[in-house]
């Protein structure tokens, strides 16, 4: 093949930049855009009205004037959503290509627009040359954009609505555990599995309806196998494994063959900032995220790797009702987040422990504020986040800070952690604060005096890409409740996954847990194998 010559692009003059050009994600013209995106899968491109909107093009750049006669006089060139050029890509023929066509295509409507005396010879000559030399790849960049428009046509008459996509995911899941508490070994093994449909619904084109239709078979935790006695006293190992840390969403359904709204919830700019309102929502949605764990049905399969436990009061299938709001601040590294969650708020009167109502218990108010700066190539490799969260739940007031930490500081290496620490207030509704522990972090009735002071923790090790791109491995440690009024010792989580894709909608995950000490009881031990795998469409 052959190779492109300085001096067809006339002494880097106007054209002589197109091949760099070609790089940027996408065209003025749509059709171009839409091949160019295909062939390089890049994201939609930002146009641009003046080269002073380019936040990497400096008028000391030696194609600085080339580019601003494109931008400014032709109109063919976009960059990228950060408003980034990239100019030092580099660029294949086909790209090239394509940044000629759009040029192409913008001089001919400004000739047929009668405006030829804003085209100059010179340009003209070295397009007539370079389209010469780029006519088969501009034969076949045309061809490709006539089949998408074909099939877009298609796609448009087929579709069950313009302004709803249907996308989903179907999870088949194998669980065993054994466990030994004082008496004989025992285990089980048994199969979960989920369905998810998301209707996502734009008006605006920026905004989101998001509805969520639910349905799945499994239980919360693993069935009644591992307690010698009592599974609700100190002697035994509670059913719900140790502070509810195995109580995958997946696993927690309980409608039967009844499909759930599992989300809805209304997304919106305002300025720089991303409203979220529902009825439905769910915490892990907008607060407390990390790339390497905070998906079930992509990584850690037990809900205390997935989330801080003090920063997450109201989790479950239905979430709760309530706002959210997402502010990067002046475009900056640092990113504001505010969480209010009502468990509840759908029930006006009062239930048993809880209050119900959309400012009564079980609540949470969170603010997170997160510093992740940039890399030149506009990456975040590495996030912090600020947390602190009140709260309520069962009669039972939270007040709790924490961090979340993610840093991958090599291509195929990152680490991440979590830390948390609060107080948990009974509200002086007895010595006990059992109704607290029992449900929101043990499967037990252990009574404890007073009030509480927990910490909690976990830290681990991801390995993105391993042996295969879009692979992950990782493995991670902690103690999900620490505390010396909780039992004699601290519970401890060992757990390990790789998450292999197949194809690009089929995944593969094995997991594995030890669970030591759960429930803060000392000399138990639980181990859970998992093999999961997830269909997306």
């Amino acid at each position: 093949m052959k190779k492109v010559s300085l001096n067809l692009a006339g002494s880097l003059g106007l054209l002589g930049v197109i091949g760099a050009v070609a790089a940027t994600p996408a065209f003025a013209e749509t059709g171009v855009s839409q091949v160019s995106q295909a062939i390089n899968n890049d994201p939609v491109a930002q146009n641009v009205t003046s080269v002073s909107q380019l936040s990497d093009v400096k008028p000391t750049d030696w194609a600085f004037t080339a580019l601003q006669s494109l931008v400014e006089r032709y109109g063919c060139i976009a960059g990228y959503p950060d408003r980034t050029f990239r100019g030092k890509q580099a660029t294949s023929r086909y790209e090239f290509a394509a940044g000629l066509n759009a040029c192409l295509d913008k001089i001919n409507e400004i000739i047929s627009a009668g405006l030829a005396d804003k085209v100059s010879k010179a340009d003209l000559a070295t397009l007539q040359k370079l389209q010469e030399e780029f006519a088969a790849e501009l034969a076949t960049l045309r061809g490709r954009v006539d089949a998408l428009d074909a099939k877009v046509a298609k796609l448009e008459a087929q579709q069950f609505s313009t302004t709803t996509k249907l996308s989903g995911s179907a999870i088949f899941s194998v669980q065993g555990a054994s466990g030994n508490s004082g008496t004989p070994s025992n285990s089980n093994i048994f199969v979960s599995s989920r369905v998810r449909l998301d209707l996502n619904t734009s008006f605006t084109g920026s905004d989101l309806l998001k509805t969520r239709l639910e349905v799945g078979n499994g239980t919360q935790s693993i069935p009644s196998v591992f307690g010698a006695g009592s599974t609700t006293g100190t002697n035994g190992v509670s059913s719900n494994i140790g502070f509810q840390t195995y109580g995958q969403d997946y696993t927690g359904l309980t409608g039967g063959s009844t499909f759930t709204l599992a989300k809805l919830r209304y997304d919106f700019n305002l300025g720089d900032a991303r409203i979220s309102l529902g009825p439905v929502m769910h915490a892990y949605d907008h607060i407390d995220t990390n790339s390497f764990a905070n998906d079930e049905s992509a990584d850690f399969a037990s809900t205390f790797f997935i989330n801080n436990p003090l920063m997450v009061l109201v989790n479950g299938q239905t979430g709760g009702a309530g706002a959210a709001i997402d502010w990067n601040i002046g475009k900056s590294s640092f990113t504001a987040r505010a969480l209010y969650l009502a468990g509840n708020g759908a029930q006006a009167a009062t239930n048993g422990v809880t209050n119900g109502g959309l400012f009564g218990d079980a609540y949470q108010l969170t603010g997170e504020l997160e510093f992740a700066p940039k890399n030149a190539n506009g990456d975040k490799p590495f996030a912090i986040k600020l947390q602190y969260t009140n709260g309520a739940v069962n009669n039972a007031n939270v007040n709790a800070a924490g961090v979340n930490l993610e840093w991958k500081f090599t291509k195929g290496i990152a680490v991440f952690g979590r830390y948390g620490f609060g107080t948990i207030d009974n509200r002086g509704i007895g010595a006990t604060t059992a109704a607290y522990t029992r449900t929101l972090f043990t499967g037990t009735n252990t009574t404890t005096a007073g009030n509480l002071s927990p910490q909690t923790w976990m830290a681990g090790l991801a390995f993105p890409d391993l042996f295969k791109e879009g692979a992950m491995a990782a493995i991670a440690v902690g103690q999900p409740f620490i505390d010396s009024n909780v039992g004699n010792a601290s519970q401890t989580n060992l757990e390990a996954f790789y998450n292999f894709p197949v194809t690009n909608n089929i995944r593969i995950t094995p997991d594995v847990q030890f669970i030591f000490n759960p429930n803060n009881t000392s000399g138990a031990t639980i181990f859970v194998g998992t093999l999961r795998t997830v269909f997306s469409f």
